[in-house]
């Protein structure tokens, strides 16, 4: 059995803690399910979120960056599609705010809860760049050149901390003082929310279509 190499792995795990707090649209979308929905909501969007992510990794750790670097065509398929899609959920976000409020839910259907999981999953998808990105961490970190079991286990560690960090997210704004807090401000709030999904949804398209 192939030996794991645990000084790659200490790096490549310090280097992505750092990483994992910084503000984007996953945070936002698990944030948002907190705050709107209930318990098994959040638990859902994050497992979809968790499965994009491990999807990401798993197609880094096999070199998919280089594909997207050789057919930009394809790269620019993707990165629009994610940057439409966080930009449509940013507008609905904004035309709810313009709206009375509703009742925070407390149930739901299986089709919605499926809804829920997608949302987790192609938020986590909605950026092609990701690939990139983590290849790059993967470079830096040694973990390209270790062996298999090595580069496997930085996807369990890549899941483990994502999901540590949402999943507190998602507790911290599940609390009913938040929650509460939320309905009072929901407009404003769900304005500012959809203003920085439009945001990242744009800079998506920006720096696609600008290259």
């Amino acid at each position: 059995m192939p030996h794991l190499d645990l000084p790659t792995l200490l790096s490549f795990t310090l280097l992505w803690l750092a990483i994992v707090p910084t503000p984007g649209a996953n945070a936002l979308m698990v944030t948002h399910v907190a705050m709107t929905r209930t318990g098994r909501h959040v638990a859902l969007a994050l497992l979809g979120n968790l499965i994009g992510i491990a999807l990401l990794a798993s197609l880094a750790l096999l070199g998919w960056a280089a594909i997207l670097e050789a057919f930009p065509w394809l790269r620019l398929a993707v990165t629009i599609f994610g940057g439409l899609y966080l930009m449509w959920f940013g507008w609905k976000l904004l035309d709810r705010a313009r709206k009375p409020t509703p009742p925070l839910a407390t149930g739901s259907t299986p089709s919605d809860y499926r809804k829920t999981i997608m949302l987790g999953f192609v938020t986590a998808l909605s950026n092609a760049q990701a690939i990139l990105f983590i290849t790059s961490i993967y470079a830096v970190t040694g973990i390209l050149h270790a062996n298999l079991a090595t580069g496997l286990a930085s996807i369990v560690i890549m899941i483990t901390c994502n999901a540590t960090y949402l999943g507190a997210l998602g507790w911290l704004f599940q609390r009913p003082a938040i929650r509460n807090g939320y309905q009072r401000f929901r407009r404003s709030l769900e304005g500012v929310m959809g203003g920085l999904f439009v945001f990242f949804g744009a800079r998506l398209l920006w720096r696609a279509l600008g290259r």
